[in-house]
């Protein structure tokens, strides 16, 4: 299990939906036109934030060891990143808003104004996971994080009692200054216990969705750069009709 990539639940989602969407002409790519459908934009989106923080979690320590997209009860739910270390266990919930305002306080988390239940779903993968382990009989401490990406703005007026809402750049340092909770021995059995790949729901999404991602992102991020080309020649095409014109001759001079 600790081999799966970053992300590899909601690159499958977008493998799938795009797998729906006609190529683009040659005249759409020349105007770079948005490859993603409307359904595969927030699969994309989240994709991107798993893939990132993977990254980021990638930089701790060799004490630490990391799990992305566990697959977990009966249905397509996953857990973006478990985080098995010294302190504990960590079931990470990634969220990428790039752009947004993002408030925390006590009891809900806001997005641009408007309210998401974000801290009890962490909350309750945590719980999944305390089942996990009380069924393998181990006992340690789980704990819910919501990491945030892209954010424009990021108020914190009281975090939940139960969940830490993060900025995701601040993840590793939050966990690597925790207080040690379990003994080596401990941190070896977990990690035993989530890498068994019976531990969790069996995950029947194709080997080469990471590949097939990354031909997708590659798309979408060419488009952009050509769209971003057309509004620089754009802007250019403007300042240049509002310069005062200045003749010929005058120029000769």
């Amino acid at each position: 299990m600790r081999d799966r990539t970053a992300g590899h639940s909601v690159m499958a989602a977008v493998v799938r939906l795009q797998r729906e969407v006609p190529r683009r002409s040659a005249l759409a790519r020349a105007f770079g036109v948005r490859p993603l459908s409307s359904a595969a934009r927030p699969w994309y989106a989240g994709a991107i934030g798993e893939r990132e923080v993977g990254s980021l979690l990638a930089r701790l320590p060799e004490t630490w060891t990391v799990f992305h997209a566990v697959p977990v009860g009966d249905g397509e739910a996953d857990i973006d990143h478990l985080v098995v270390g010294p302190a504990g266990v960590f079931a990470v919930n990634t969220k990428n808003h790039e752009g947004k305002r993002i408030w925390v306080g006590e009891r809900t988390v806001m997005v641009d104004g408007a309210k998401h239940p974000y801290a009890r779903n962490s909350e309750l993968e945590a719980s999944r996971i305390r089942h996990v382990l009380a069924s393998a009989g181990v006992v340690a401490p789980v704990h819910a994080v919501v990491a945030v990406l892209g954010a424009k703005s990021f108020t914190v007026r009281q975090q939940p009692q139960r969940v830490a809402v993060l900025q995701a750049h601040s993840l590793v340092r939050w966990l690597t200054r925790r207080a040690p909770a379990i003994d080596a021995a401990t941190q070896r059995a977990i990690v035993d216990v989530f890498d068994a790949p019976a531990t969790w729901r069996c995950d029947r999404t194709e080997p080469e969705t990471a590949e097939l991602f990354l031909s997708i992102d590659r798309e979408v991020r060419s488009a952009r750069a050509v769209r971003l080309g057309w509004l620089a020649a754009g802007v250019l095409a403007v300042v240049a009709a509002s310069l005062p014109f200045v003749s010929p001759a005058l120029l000769s001079h």
